[in-house]
């Protein structure tokens, strides 16, 4: 449903940014032509734009109508977004900066069903080996592996080599999404630096980016006192509490807030600090993409290596005593 629902959202930014951006269209004209697109491929953004006409036809703001459409879930960043474009009226440089976010939402994503292609391939073929290779052995044995595995009770360590093989690739796929996956506080920094650009309040605009990271995480709570400390006029670098941020991040971000302080560039030191933050993020995921093919070769070895030792030695030693 969330991945549907991401597609639906991606194409109507990008069919409404294309009439508002490029084609320099007014809201309701650009709504009024996504609504009689009555193709199968886009039925939900068909009727997202009926929906959005109407709530606005009866004094409903742009903002408003996203935040209740039934049909595509706009998150609440997004209608953050759109409530600044109102406020600012650049509706088309908000629209332009959602659908890049969008693309790189929908690119991220596409990072890591790419990275999981090998080590699901590579799983399979295991379970596959295994499971052919018990079979061989039962046939020529005339059944005997099964009673032996039942008389020894090993059914636990057959359990055991699989639940490994399970706890392993749940463990990958969490690893995978984490490296591969959208990095929140990139995301945030990026907000940040762009609603301050575009003239946003900086206390309102660290605000928004706390609906990215997240209310409970460790960054959004971060944000948070940020937010409310600039908000009694406490200075940029004194508002971000970052002692328990890496070593690398927190001298970055030290000396990205001095320079902003001391030369009056606060509109673009968070894009600075995002920029950086990317920079990092593609050396992580180039050594992510260099350890996949060893860690999971090893992962699927000693997946094999469990069920030989638990499994097929026992059996092998009983057949050769009798």
């Amino acid at each position: 449903m969330n991945y549907r629902n991401r597609k639906n959202k991606k194409l109507f930014t990008d069919l409404f940014t294309e009439f508002i951006f490029e084609r320099k269209l007014d809201v309701q004209t650009a709504l009024y032509i996504l609504s009689k697109k009555s193709t199968s491929k886009n039925q939900k953004i068909v009727l997202a734009a009926r929906n959005l006409q109407d709530v606005m036809k009866n004094g409903g703001t742009l903002s408003y109508a996203l935040k209740v459409c039934p049909y595509i879930n706009f998150d609440s960043v997004y209608v953050s977004f759109i409530r600044f474009a109102e406020r600012s009226g650049n509706l088309c440089e908000v629209m332009n900066f959602l659908r890049s976010r969008c693309k790189r939402e929908e690119e991220n994503e596409g990072k890591v069903v790419e990275a999981a292609v090998y080590p699901v391939f590579v799983i399979i073929l295991s379970v596959v080996v295994v499971v052919l290779f018990f079979y061989y052995f039962s046939s020529v044995f005339d059944s005997q592996l099964i009673d032996i595995v039942a008389e020894d009770n090993l059914f636990g360590s057959l359990f055991l080599s699989f639940a490994f093989l399970i706890v392993f690739c749940v463990v990958s796929i969490i690893w995978l999404k984490k490296t591969l996956g959208v990095n929140k506080l990139y995301e945030a920094f990026l907000a940040v630096g762009f609603l301050v650009k575009g003239g946003e309040c900086l206390s309102v605009a660290v605000g928004d980016a706390v609906n990215i990271l997240g209310f409970d995480s460790k960054e959004g709570k971060m944000f948070s006192k940020a937010k409310e400390n600039l908000s009694y006029g406490v200075s940029l670098e004194n508002s971000f509490v970052i002692n328990s941020w890496s070593k690398a991040l927190r001298s970055e971000m030290e000396d990205a807030f001095f320079y902003a302080q001391n030369t009056g560039g606060e509109t673009d030191v968070f894009e600075k600090i995002a920029a950086w933050l990317n920079t990092q993020n593609e050396k992580r995921r180039m050594i992510c993409f260099k350890l996949l093919e060893p860690f999971f070769i090893s992962g699927t070895g000693i997946f094999l290596f469990i069920f030989l030792i638990n499994i097929i030695v026992p059996f092998l030693s009983q057949t050769f005593v009798l």
